[in-house]
Order: structure tokens, then sequence, then C-alpha cells
């Protein structure tokens, strides 16, 4: 019987911490400082999750709620967390919601500055950008490559601040017999995703466009290999009739279904 009533009381512990951390989440994501102060001391759990794996850091900050994301990271945290669907950082989301002032508050509390360079480099925030090189400890690898995608989109400012900083030249592009080109064009499923890529030869470049996005230009790393370092996206072609797309640690399968 003792141990019937341990187990129950522990069960019961278990249900109330869940309702808490499921509190927690959903008064950071609304930005209700004092629900999110009150809840802590109620013993929420400060790295609760959502099924994507979103903390109640990651929901106030990507929502712009900067008094909450300050008690949470005053609190201890982790500012490092990505979900598990986009595998976006915390950053990443912020900067894309132009969410400036919350972006600064997590680079001051963050611990890898190449990946903070990452997600901010592409944000057209020169402040964001000066406030991680300000810190420090960004590799070279890291530092080219975001020289070259600033330049790549025209970023000017953000390319200057790059180069002071150290950044290297990119390599010469490389140029791609427009007959390989061609033998790409069609329109590219699988069963991993819901949309398709249509892949077609523009200005002598390749480009890629998902249903419903806008087009994106192919930087070639060789024949068969291209790159989107603004969305850190490659694609690796098998042949003239399928492609690996690698985005964010994960790899997508396509096909041609149909040849233009």
């Amino acid at each position: 019987m003792h141990r019937l009533v341990c187990l129950a009381l522990a069960l019961a512990l278990a249900v109330f911490a869940t309702d808490l951390n499921d509190e927690l989440l959903s008064a950071a994501r609304k930005g209700d400082l004092a629900a999110v102060k009150a809840l802590c001391e109620k013993g929420a759990s400060i790295e609760a999750k959502t099924p994507y794996g979103q903390t109640p850091l990651y929901l106030a900050a990507m929502n712009g709620h900067g008094d909450v994301v300050r008690f949470l990271l005053d609190r201890g945290a982790s500012s490092e967390v990505k979900d598990t669907f986009y595998k976006a950082s915390i950053l990443d989301f912020v900067v894309m919601r132009k969410h400036y002032d919350v972006a600064k508050m997590l680079i001051a509390k963050g611990g890898n500055s190449d990946e903070q360079l990452s997600d901010v480099a592409d944000g057209e925030n020169t402040d964001l950008v000066q406030a991680v090189l300000a810190k420090g400890n960004v590799s070279q690898p890291a530092l080219d490559k975001a020289y070259e995608a600033a330049l790549d989109q025209k970023q000017t400012a953000i390319a200057d601040l790059l180069k002071k900083a150290g950044a290297h030249e990119p390599a010469p592009p490389v140029v791609v017999d427009p007959k390989v080109l061609e033998s790409y064009v069609g329109t590219y499923k699988t069963d991993q995703l819901p949309f398709d890529i249509k892949v077609f030869v523009k200005d002598g470049k390749l480009y890629l466009q998902p249903t419903g996005q806008p087009e994106i230009a192919a930087k070639a790393k060789s024949p068969t290999s291209f790159e989107y370092p603004q969305y850190q996206l490659q694609v690796d072609f098998n042949s003239a009739g399928s492609f690996t797309m690698k985005q964010g640690g994960r790899e997508f399968q396509f096909k041609k279904a149909v040849a233009q």
C-alpha cells in the first residue's frame, strides 16, 4: 500500500508540473511577465518545451517580448535552443521578425559566435553584426562565409564590416557548362516535403523556386553542387533527374517529375 501511495503521489506531482510548464509556455508566448514570474516561483521548468522544442525563452523572444526575455535570461535560460521542425535558433527567428532589441540581449548572453554571425549577417542590420564581431571568437571560415553571402546579396555595409574584421575575398565563381545547367531544368518532387521545386536557368545561372516562394539564385561550387548561402542551403545533383537538398542538418531527396 505504501508503494501505491508513493506512486500515486509521484504521478500527481508529474501532472502538476506538466500543467505548470504548459502555463509557463503560454504566458511566455503572450508576454505576460507577472504570470511568468509567478509560474517560475511555483516550480515551472524554465527549459520546458513545446512539441517542436521551443522553450519559454524561445517563444517570448520570437514574439518580441523583451521584458520576459530579460527575466528568463537573468534566470539562466539557455539561448542556444533550436526548434525541431525548422532547425532554427532563437536568434534566427528574432532577426527574421526584426525584434532587434531582443536580438542584442540574445547576442550578449549567447555562446556560439559563429552561429550568431550566420543568424544576423543576412538580416541587414549592421548593429547586430557589429555586436557579434565585438564579442570576438568568430572563426575565419564563419567570417569568410558571412562575407561571401553579404557580397552575393549586395549588402554593402555588412560586407564592409566583415572585410574590416578580416574576412577573405571569396574564390572566383565556378563556371558550369550551359548544357549541364539546362540538363537540370524541370520540376522536382519529394515525399518528404509538401511542395515541389522548379529548377530553371536565367542569365546563365541556375535558379530554384519552391511552390509559392520567391526564386533563389544558386552559386556553383562544382558542376553538380550548388549552394544558397543566405539560406544555408546546398543542392547536390546526383544525376540530371535527381538532387539532394541539405539544410539545417537535414537531407531531402528530390526526383524530376516534369522536364521543361
